[in-house]
């Protein structure tokens, strides 16, 4: 389940793919193709100012300014993690290609560490990401993920330039999710979600 989730999560940050959207006053469904989130991250880098500022010339937004600070955080812990595996610095090498070598480096690890170390660390990059881009109130939710493989009460997350300690699990609308491992519930499974805290509480 581990290795899902860290394919999964591979492949949100570092490639084109399908991702499920909801009309709040339809209630359809449909399953749009979303860029990669290193492209999103790397185009909210190199866009000079946001919309809403109304000038194609004027300073970064803090939006803009955050982006710069976690690509830099994530190129150096990638050229770190890259150097370690390979022995090699190659410069050249794409981040995305540097966290699909991690990646699948971590299938050799029979214990599991490895790749719990990279899914943790993925998943926090694509919080981060997601949260910069689109940001949303998230509220949290006590106890410990209940995900196969997973198990933690907290997890790092990106706020204000810099990763803070938060509860794992948190919500949103219609939607929780774990801040660690990136297990998701929606709509009814929230209830299921709920029940699973429920009993190890009680």
């Amino acid at each position: 389940m581990t290795e899902q989730q860290l394919n999964a999560t591979v492949h949100r940050l570092t490639r084109d793919h399908r991702t499920s959207h909801t009309d709040c006053d339809t209630g359809k469904t449909s399953y749009p193709t979303e860029m990669a989130l290193f492209t999103q991250l790397r185009q909210e880098i190199t866009s000079s100012s946001r919309p809403s500022t109304g000038a194609s010339s004027g300073p970064r937004s803090p939006v803009a300014l955050g982006a710069v600070v976690l690509w830099d955080e994530i190129r150096e812990t990638l050229a770190t993690m890259h150097i370690a595996i390979t022995g090699k610095d190659e410069p050249a090498t794409s981040p995305e290609s540097k966290l699909q070598k991690w990646a699948a480096w971590t299938q050799a690890d029979t214990s599991g560490n490895e790749t719990q170390k990279c899914l943790h660390r993925a998943t926090a990059w694509a919080a981060a990401i997601d949260q910069l881009i689109n940001p949303v109130r998230r509220i949290d939710i006590s106890g410990s993920c209940p995900a196969e493989g997973c198990g933690v009460s907290h997890a790092w997350t990106w706020d204000e330039d810099e990763y803070v300690r938060n509860t794992a699990l948190t919500a949103s609308g219609s939607e929780a999710r774990c801040g660690a491992c990136g297990a998701t519930w929606v709509g009814a499974e929230l209830h299921t979600l709920a029940l699973e805290l429920w009993k190890v509480a009680a």
